[in-house]
């Protein structure tokens, strides 16, 4: 897919649009009961400043998120932030890539709402297509750690790590032109990503974002 030429949000290698809004777009968390909201692009800052919140307030038991993803690492970071404080996620509008991979999943109880947009579009482990040989060895030198602490995560989480590159069969070429996809509520939980529930009973995401299709594996 043309798409996946890209790492999904990696920070070394960004598809145009996910470089734009990162530089436009700042990340704001803050707190508001019991909940930690997080919302925009994942942020090293950003990330600290949530671990310092939940420190100071023993209360906090999910973590509300608004998020197209952000760099590999990054996810991760906040990832086991949430799994070690053994917090809910709650997707608010949308979650996308890294966010989808490694925030999503590392909740105790994951809810959606009925609009939220969750979506994968790739991972470590994801095929690549580089084109010089000084890129290759630089994205060489990033992976490997990459990968190790990948998999190490979600060991830690219980859930497979073929959750972030299922949609990049040879099966699903046909939808080689959309974002990303979705999985139903079953199929997360054959990867081990278990208690999600509906805020509203119902989860009915739009089958597109920003006018490019999602599609869904069920």
């Amino acid at each position: 897919m043309q798409f996946f030429k890209y790492i999904a949000c990696a920070g070394l290698i960004w598809t145009a649009a996910s470089a734009a809004q990162s530089a436009t777009v700042e990340t704001q968390v803050a707190l508001q009961g019991k909940t930690l909201i997080y919302d925009g692009p994942l942020s090293a800052e950003v990330n600290t400043r949530a671990a310092e919140l939940l420190k100071q307030s023993g209360q906090v038991d999910t973590l509300k998120i608004n998020s197209r993803g952000g760099e590999i690492g990054l996810g991760m970071d906040l990832g086991n932030l949430v799994y070690d404080h053994q917090l809910n996620v709650e997707v608010g509008q949308y979650c996308f890539s890294s966010c989808a991979n490694y925030v999503f999943p590392a909740g105790k109880v994951k809810y959606l709402n009925l609009r939220s947009q969750l979506g994968w579009h790739g991972g470590s482990l994801q095929k690549m297509q580089i084109e010089s040989a000084e890129m290759e060895q630089i994205y060489n030198e990033y992976i490997g750690p990459i990968r190790a602490k990948e998999k190490a995560f979600f060991q830690k989480i219980k859930v497979q790590q073929a959750s972030t590159i299922a949609g990049q069969a040879p099966q699903y070429d046909e939808f080689e032109h959309c974002v990303g996809w979705r999985y139903t509520r079953e199929k997360m939980r054959s990867f081990g990503i278990d208690q999600v529930r509906y805020k509203q009973w119902l989860w009915l995401p739009k089958a597109s974002f920003e006018n490019k299709c999602i599609f869904t594996i069920r």
